[in-house]
């Protein structure tokens, strides 16, 4: 199943509120989120890319994967109906992915602790509160 929550990306004026899978496979330095084109479409950034965009190569479990990473983004956990705090992040998008998937550093910033991976079960850092992943 996987644990996915309800996120909130947030880029220059345009927001859209999404469901994201935790995936501690998808390391990197900072928090990143990666998108789809069609939720890229839904933020106004695609397909006409905005100033400061950089061309990358990822290593992914599928081999190697171009994507267009921009800065200036703020990311929110959505946990029942209450906005977290802003997390400054990097949006990453991917012409072969269909999913949105937030990476390791995001994960430990948002507080997120993975409880059982299989059946979707999760909880923030410093809460006895187990949660469901959002399907």
């Amino acid at each position: 199943m996987g644990v996915r929550v309800k996120v909130r990306i947030e880029h220059k004026g345009h927001y859209v509120d999404v469901v994201a899978l935790v995936n501690t496979g998808f390391e990197g330095d900072v928090p990143e989120v990666l998108i789809p084109i069609d939720v890229a479409e839904r933020l106004g950034i695609w397909p006409n890319l905005p100033e400061g965009v950089v061309v990358e190569t990822y290593r992914t479990a599928s081999g190697l994967m171009r994507v267009y990473r921009i800065g200036g983004a703020r990311v929110r956990l959505i946990v029942d109906d209450e906005m977290k705090e802003p997390i400054s992040s990097f949006i990453v998008i991917s012409e072969f992915s269909d999913e949105v998937l937030i990476n390791d550093q995001m994960i430990s910033a948002m507080g997120i602790v993975i409880e059982d991976a299989a059946k979707g079960l999760w909880r923030l850092r410093g809460e006895d509160r187990v949660r469901m992943s959002i399907i």
